[in-house]
C-alpha cells in the first residue's frame, strides 16, 4: 500500500515537473548569485528572493504540466493558473514589500545606536536588549525575477513532457456528476 502510494506520486507528471522545476530554479539562483557576488552561498538554494523565483517557477511548471496533461480548458488547470498568479503576486508584491519594510526597520535600529543615548552600544546587544533579531530583508522578488520564474516554469514543463512524458500516467478523465 505504501509502495503504491510512492509509485503513484512519482508517476504524477505535474508533481514531478514541479519538483524538477524547483530544483533547477534553486540551482540557477545559486549560480547567478555566485556570479554576482563571487562566492557560493548554499543558503540561496533554500532562501527566499533571488533570480529566478523558486516560488513562481514550480507552481507555473505544475500549472503548465496540468494544462498539457489534463487540457488547457480543464477546471484543474484554471485552479492551477489562479494559484500561480496568487503566488507570483505574493512574491513580487507582498513579500517584496515586507522585505523593504524589514530593511527600513533594521536601518532605523542602526541609526538609533548612533544616538547619544545608545552611543557605543553594539548593534547585537541593542537587538538583544529589545528582544528582537535583525530582520531578514531578502523575502520577495522583483517583477523580473518572477517573470523569469514564469518563463522557466513553462519551458521546464514543456521539456519534461516532450522528453519524459512517456514515463508518467496519462490522467483519467474527470468524472462529472
Amino acid at each position: 500500500m505504501v509502495a503504491d502510494f510512492f509509485k503513484e506520486l512519482f508517476l504524477n507528471e505535474p508533481l514531478v515537473t514541479a519538483i524538477v522545476a524547483w530544483a533547477i530554479a534553486a540551482f540557477l539562483k545559486l549560480i547567478i548569485e555566485a556570479i554576482q557576488t563571487g562566492k557560493l552561498d548554499w543558503e540561496r538554494v533554500l532562501g527566499t528572493g533571488g533570480m529566478p523565483s523558486t516560488h513562481t517557477t514550480p507552481v507555473v511548471a505544475c500549472a503548465t504540466s496540468i494544462g498539457i496533461t489534463s487540457g488547457f480548458d480543464s477546471p484543474i488547470f484554471a485552479l492551477a493558473v489562479v494559484f500561480s498568479v496568487v503566488v507570483g503576486y505574493d512574491a513580487a508584491g507582498i513579500r517584496r514589500h515586507a522585505g523593504d519594510q524589514a530593511n527600513a526597520i533594521n536601518n532605523l535600529i542602526k541609526d538609533l545606536t548612533q544616538l547619544e543615548t545608545f552611543k557605543g552600544q553594539k548593534l547585537e546587544s541593542f537587538f538583544k536588549r529589545w528582544n528582537v533579531a535583525e530582520l531578514k530583508t531578502l523575502l520577495g522578488h522583483n517583477p523580473l525575477e518572477v517573470a523569469v520564474g514564469v518563463f522557466t516554469g513553462i519551458i521546464i514543463a514543456i521539456l519534461m513532457h516532450q522528453y519524459l512524458g512517456n514515463l508518467f500516467h496519462v490522467p483519467m478523465p474527470m468524472v462529472t456528476v
